[in-house]
């Protein structure tokens, strides 16, 4: 269709148009030459904004809708959720939302590290504003501007290793997001004696490495560019917090949008274990990187099988966030920019920067660092009904009774230390169930720590920015 086989074509003020419920005006990309509908209140001008409150004090992790619903309906393909190949100087070509193996505009996708990184993430800036009154807890986000009258958090564009986790380049020792099954990209603990059994590292994601290696592997991409970084954590749990309308993001998959129209559940427990993850893989990672890739932004759950000590197992409830897969109850991951400090009442403290600049935080001393909370005190895995979220960073908070499907859902674990530091492992592995999930955290393993349980996932921002929030003032 191009512009003369229109008819009834007239100018629309978008200022005086009478947005409601499913309020779509007719666009065309003219890139691919496809024709569909879009959501009024995405292309208006303007801030936008949407998001969800939970009532204070209330157990249920499901939360309301607030702000606008048209955008809230609208709100993943108005900030560009999906796959995309990401070149080191952060530009960004949008992979097809049907599937990975193609470009946005229809030419094949090289996934394999020579064109680019295999990410998933966004191509709009954000502004995030997390607050309360005295009845709700609130989070929302905003495009086209800040939210006057709040407190906001600038989100740049960004994105993360699109398969879950990432590979390391071992000839250039340069971690990439990639899916590759030759030997330079090898995963696990690049054990070349098991390429030709179900134990391969081929297509897997890198493991076994310290997070101080993780990160140092990461930059040498170029400026910006992370591993297992705070921030991006946050800002995808949020985004799914406030899509899914619900804390807990382990709950079961539902198809069905809500009678607003807007997504509700979550994406389930996350991976199924294979029959003996230990005595048959020694916890090294089980699922290729290729996975799922040709379900492209899927928002769902993926199947896949594999071998196992001469049987074939199947492998089901993989999840999927518009192409996100696997970024939770897999592999646990050491944050690059969180940094835990044990005290004497056996609680722990977080300390993070605030400066998302690519400079190295300091794992060694807390000297510097900002305080974020303080959490409970307690010995093994704890749920906490509250957690501080502030500084795009988040930590248990002291009130425990919560549990796998009350409140955040996601579990702490306090190893009972009353000194030294300690890292932030995120995400929860394999065999953690319901203590797994966008917020659980365990202070158990050292920085130093690398373990075949422990990998990575390569994230970048596109420019540098602080995580302290910024006051809009109202005109």
């Amino acid at each position: 269709m191009n512009g003369n086989e229109a008819t009834d074509v007239r100018p629309v003020d978008l200022e005086t148009l009478n947005v409601g419920k499913d309020t779509h005006l007719i666009g065309c990309n003219t890139d691919s030459g496809k024709v569909g509908l879009v959501a009024v209140s995405s292309i208006r001008g303007g801030v936008v904004w949407f998001g969800r409150r939970w009532q204070k004090g209330n157990s249920s992790p499901v939360g309301k809708a607030v702000g606008d619903l048209d955008f809230g309906r609208a709100f993943a393909k108005s900030v560009g959720l999906g796959g995309y190949l990401v070149q080191n100087d952060h530009s960004r070509e949008k992979l097809s939302a049907s599937t990975h193996l193609k470009k946005e505009n229809g030419a094949d996708a090289d996934l394999s590290g020579a064109a680019g990184h295999y990410q998933w993430g966004w191509d709009v800036p954000m502004y995030y504003q997390k607050y309360e009154d005295d009845t709700y807890e609130y989070e929302t986000f905003s495009i086209g501007g800040p939210r006057k009258g709040f407190w906001n958090y600038y989100i740049p564009v960004g994105s993360r290793s699109c398969a879950g986790y990432a590979a390391m380049d071992r000839t250039n020792s340069i971690l990439k997001s990639a899916v590759n099954s030759t030997a330079q990209y090898r995963g696990c603990n690049n054990d070349s004696s098991q390429d030709s059994t179900y134990k391969s590292g081929l297509c897997k994601p890198a493991t076994n490495i310290n997070i101080s290696t993780f990160r140092a592997a990461a930059r040498r991409n170029g400026t910006l560019w992370f591993a297992n970084e705070r921030t991006m954590q946050y800002v995808t749990a949020a985004l799914k917090r406030v899509i899914f309308g619900n804390r807990n993001i382990q709950a079961s998959y539902n198809a069905l949008y809500d009678e607003d129209g807007l997504r509700q559940g979550g994406t389930g427990e996350g991976i199924d274990m294979p029959n003996d993850w230990g005595s048959n893989f020694g916890y090294n990672p089980y699922i290729r990187l290729d996975v799922g890739i040709d379900q492209g932004d899927l928002t769902g759950l993926i199947s896949t099988t594999i071998e196992e000590a001469g049987a074939t197992k199947a492998i089901n409830n993989i999840p999927s966030f518009y192409g996100l897969k696997n970024d939770y109850k897999y592999l646990g991951a050491i944050s690059e920019n969180m940094l835990l400090s044990a005290n004497a009442d056996y609680s722990q403290s977080l300390f993070i920067n605030n400066n998302i600049d690519g400079s190295l935080m300091n794992l060694d001393s807390t000297s510097g660092l900002t305080h974020i909370a303080t959490g409970p005190a307690g010995n093994g895995w704890l749920y906490s009904k509250n957690y501080t979220m502030k500084n795009l960073a988040f930590f248990p908070g002291i009130e425990l009774g919560a549990s796998a499907s009350t409140y955040y859902c996601d579990g702490y674990y306090n190893p009972h230390i009353n000194s030294g530091l300690r890292a932030a492992y995120l995400l929860g592995l394999a065999h953690d169930g319901g203590l797994a999930g966008s917020l659980s955290l365990s202070g158990y393993f050292a920085v130093s720590n690398a373990y075949a349980i422990l990998g990575a996932f390569l994230c970048e921002w596109a420019e540098a920015f602080t995580t302290e929030p910024f006051w809009c003032q109202e005109s």
